[in-house]
Order: C-alpha cells, then sequence, then structure tokens
C-alpha cells in the first residue's frame, strides 16, 4: 500500500473541520450524515499504521476546534496561565483524538473499507459505536449529539440510546462513499449498501413520525406542573462567599415574580454559603436562603459538608468533606431532599490524586477539593404529584443519570449547571444541544435552570419550547406535563446496543481467527 499523500491529510483535515461544525450551528448537523466520507476515502489504501495517523489528525482538529473554549475555562476556572492551557488543550483533543485513530486501525487491519457488501458495512459501523461508548472521554462528544435539532429521526433515542443513531448515521457515510467511488468508476451502484441504508432510515423516520403523535398524545393527558427558572446571569468572579449575600439576595427578588408557578428552580451553587449534612433548614447569615412565598416549592443549588470525624469540634476546611449539592426546600426553608453531584468536574471541582498528593494543588490552585456523592436521590413533592430526578452540571450529558434516576421512578429531570466558566463562546448551546437527547430516553420533560444562560424547557419528544437567551438576567417559566407512563425500552435495558455491537464485530474477528483467515 502507498504512503500517506497530502490528499490523505486534507481530507482527513477535512472531516477534522466539519465534525465540530455540526455541533456549533443550528441545523448544520445535517453534516453528520456526510462528514466522515472524505476521513474514510483517506483511509481505504493505507495501512493500519498510517490509518492511525490519519485518524489522529482528523480526531485531534475536530476536539480542539469543538473545544476551543476550554482554552479560557482552564484560564479562568483551573488558574493556568494562557499558554499552559493552550497546550494542555492540545494533549486532551489529541487524547479525545485517540478514539478516530483506534477506529481507523482496526477498520483498515480488517480491511473493511475494501470489502463489499452489507457485512462490511455493518462492521464498521459497528466497531465506531462501540468506541463511541467506551471511549472514555472527558466530554461525551458522539457524532449522534449532533441531531438534536432533527426531531423526527432521534425518537429512536427511547429504544436503544443514542448509540443506535450513531450506526445509522455512519451506515449511510460508508454507503455513500460507496456510491461515489462507484460513480468514478462507472460501475454499477451498490444496491445491498443502499438497500440497507434506505430500510434503516425509513424504519427510523417511520418510528420517529408515530412516535411524536403518541407522546404527545400522553401529554396532553398528564398531570401538569408550574415551573420557574431564575436565571439572575452573574459572572463567575461574582459568585464568590463575599458576595453570597448579594448572588442570594437577587435570587430571591427575581424569584418574586414567579407568583403563579408551583416550583421555583435556581441553578448551580446559586447560594454560595456552606450547609451541614444534618442542617435541616436553608438558613443564611440568620435569613431564610428563599423568599417566603406560600405555597412554593424550590430547587436550589448550593454547597454542602460533613465533618470527616463526626466527634470534630471545631470546623475547619481542612476536617471537612465538600459537596456540590441540590437542595429542595418549601417556602419555610425546610430542606424537604438533598442531592450531592456524582460525577464531578476535572480540573474543576477536583484534581486526580490531590489528596493523596497534596502539592498538585499547586498546578491548580482554583481547582475545588469537593467529593463525589454516591446516591441517586429523588426530589419528591407530594402534593403535586412530582418525583424529580436532580442533576447537576454536566451530569446532563451523561445518559445513565437520567435513565437511573427515570427508572426509580422520576417523572421530571431538572438540571441546574452553572455555564459561565465557559463564557460567550458556543459552549453553552453545546451542552443545551447535548443534553436534548436525555428527555427523548426517559419520555419526561427536562428543565435546565442556568446561571447565565442557556436556561431551557425541553419536551419529551426533544422539542425545545421555551429557552432563554445567553449572559441576560432573566426568569424563565411555562408549564410542564408529569409524565407517568410505561418506562421506554431504553429506561429498562439501557446501553445494550453498543455493547451488542462490540460483541458483533469482536465476534466477527475470533471467528474469522478460527478460520485462520489473513486480515491484511
Amino acid at each position: 500500500m502507498s504512503k500517506i499523500k497530502t490528499r490523505d491529510i486534507v481530507l482527513a483535515s477535512l472531516t477534522g473541520v466539519l465534525y465540530p461544525l455540526a455541533f456549533m450551528v443550528p441545523y448544520l448537523g445535517i453534516l453528520a450524515w456526510i462528514l466522515l466520507i472524505p476521513l474514510f476515502w483517506s483511509i481505504v489504501k493505507r495501512t493500519p499504521g498510517d490509518a492511525f495517523k490519519l485518524g489522529l489528525l482528523s480526531g485531534t482538529i475536530a476536539n480542539f476546534i469543538g473545544t476551543y473554549w476550554l482554552v479560557g475555562t482552564l484560564t479562568r476556572f483551573g488558574g493556568f496561565p494562557i499558554a499552559v492551557s493552550f497546550v494542555f488543550i492540545i494533549f486532551l483533543s489529541a487524547y479525545a483524538g485517540l478514539a478516530f485513530a483506534i477506529f481507523s486501525y482496526i477498520t483498515t487491519r480488517l480491511g473493511l473499507f475494501r470489502r463489499p457488501g452489507v457485512l462490511s458495512v455493518l462492521l464498521i459501523a459497528s466497531i465506531w459505536t462501540s468506541i463511541e461508548y467506551l471511549f472514555p472521554f472527558l466530554f461525551p462528544y458522539g457524532i449522534t449529539n449532533s441531531q438534536g435539532n432533527f426531531l423526527t429521526i432521534i425518537q429512536m433515542y427511547d429504544l436503544f440510546g443514542i448509540y443506535a443513531l450513531s450506526f445509522l448515521i455512519v451506515v449511510v457515510n460508508v454507503t455513500l462513499l460507496r456510491i461515489i467511488k462507484r460513480f468514478k468508476l462507472n460501475a454499477l451502484l451498490p444496491a445491498p449498501e443502499l438497500i440497507l441504508s434506505f430500510a434503516l432510515i425509513f424504519l427510523a423516520l417511520s418510528y420517529g413520525y408515530l412516535r411524536i403523535f403518541q407522546v404527545e398524545g400522553e401529554m396532553r393527558k398528564a398531570p401538569k406542573l408550574k415551573v420557574g427558572m431564575v436565571q439572575a446571569n452573574f459572572d463567575f468572579l461574582a459568585k464568590t462567599e463575599n458576595q453570597e449575600k448579594t448572588v442570594t439576595d437577587k435570587h430571591k427578588e427575581m424569584s418574586q415574580e414567579l407568583e403563579e408557578v408551583d416550583l421555583i428552580i435556581w441553578p448551580e451553587t446559586s447560594i454560595q454559603a456552606w450547609f451541614s449534612n444534618e442542617s435541616n433548614y436553608l438558613i443564611v447569615r440568620d435569613e431564610l436562603g428563599v423568599p417566603k412565598m406560600e405555597g412554593k416549592y424550590f430547587i436550589v443549588g448550593g454547597m454542602s459538608f460533613t465533618p470527616k470525624d463526626p466527634e470534630t469540634e471545631v470546623i475547619t476546611d481542612e476536617n471537612i468533606i465538600k459537596y456540590n449539592t441540590a437542595f429542595l426546600t418549601d417556602s419555610n426553608g425546610i430542606i424537604l431532599n438533598r442531592y450531592h453531584k456524582i460525577k464531578l468536574l476535572l480540573f474543576g471541582e477536583y484534581l486526580p490524586f490531590a489528596q493523596y498528593f497534596p502539592a498538585i494543588k499547586q498546578v491548580s490552585p482554583a481547582s475545588g477539593d469537593f467529593t463525589p456523592g454516591d446516591e441517586l436521590d429523588l426530589f419528591v413533592i407530594p402534593e403535586k404529584g412530582a418525583k424529580i430526578a436532580p442533576i447537576i452540571c454536566y451530569e446532563d450529558i451523561i445518559p445513565s443519570f437520567s435513565r437511573q434516576f427515570v427508572d426509580k421512578g422520576a417523572n421530571l429531570i431538572v438540571n441546574i449547571t452553572n455555564d459561565a466558566w465557559f463564557g460567550k463562546t458556543i459552549a453553552p448551546y453545546q451542552h443545551l444541544l447535548i443534553s436534548i437527547p436525555r428527555a427523548v430516553e426517559t419520555r419526561k420533560y427536562m428543565l435546565r435552570s442556568t446561571n447565565t444562560g442557556i436556561s431551557a424547557i425541553i419536551d419529551p419528544v426533544g422539542r425545545v419550547v421555551a429557552q432563554t437567551g445567553n449572559f441576560v438576567q432573566t426568569n424563565l417559566q411555562g408549564e410542564v406535563a408529569l409524565m407517568n407512563g410505561p418506562k421506554t425500552l431504553y429506561t429498562k435495558i439501557g446501553d445494550v446496543f453498543p455493547i451488542a455491537t462490540l460483541v458483533f464485530w469482536v465476534g466477527f474477528i475470533a471467528v474469522v481467527k478460527l478460520r485462520g483467515k489473513d486480515f491484511s
């Protein structure tokens, strides 16, 4: 096989540039159905080693462009110099790019792009899907997440989760690649691949149209809850313990405007005071942490602690365990439920191994030292019939959190977050886009209450029915349905589909090996 050519580098880079655009511009997610073609074309006739390099190039470019905002976030939040942040993001992008590289290596090692027929298409799509599922990304950035604007096609999420759509997207990309190559050779079109792609798309769209109609009917019949979200728009420098009273008072003041709602939601760490896990009241400086509004309930983001030693008499920063916490209270400030964030943000809320090597803290002095929670605690408001899944920050982009909460009985998902760390970048839009599948997977309303935007109400078909702007001070209110219907298939079985794709292609390798055949 020939060595890497300039054309191959250009093609692989083209996929790297197009990939993040699908996540950055509304409705450009349509690019996902073609953007892998250049990378696939570049590796068809390359050795596995060269294909690995081209995949790494493509993946590094894709992740660097898609997460460029991390440079500013690490500088502001982690305390790193800009130059160090830039170099770190290059390495982080290259690490994430390994997913593309591993895919390229395996598929060329098996010679799948040179093998005609449906089996090779299914194997290629399976390899992509399983890697996307298994690879330990810092931010899950799968190609399927680009499709949030296309309601009909994403309805399949309630069956097999997001990875089933990744599988379909790759099938279409491979089929189009083969069509283009056949045109160049004036050969017959790849009929089996075309039939497979059309059949899968037809089934997905037909299911989507049907499910939208069904779910909208269920939404109309379900009991309703009036909700309001406070977006007080405090920059990250303003949300400090020294400014705690100012921040809390602003949230209380803005809440008074939400007179017609049942539940008022404040974003992550909207109260900068620390609360003992033994506390039964949300009291800040001898005042209620929430406004006195008869009959209202509040979900409030704050911070809590518990002593490392229960016998400790003097509480200090060094002898407590810290949590990023969501509280459910009534209008008297009585804490009804609390949830400690489980999935903490690397370099933001914790530094790995810092508890064993304290000197690491000098690398990023602005990073927190929070401890992850270990319980999926529902927020229950019996008189309203609400059983709420409280998820914090980027837990809303991890399918397992919402699914497990709903499996425990949640009929509403509430995400509180603070995207101020990303500044005036595309990141808050990306965060919203990637959170949409949680509503479809579980067929529950999802509420996103953010500090600076984008706050949103997402219905169970994935429609963003209301949203705020970014870095604006405003309230958002609406009415949501408490969906108490049967659990979706995905809620019941979880990520069986991507596991099945792994079994499929690994099983194929095992069978070929047993037959003594050569992959090359």
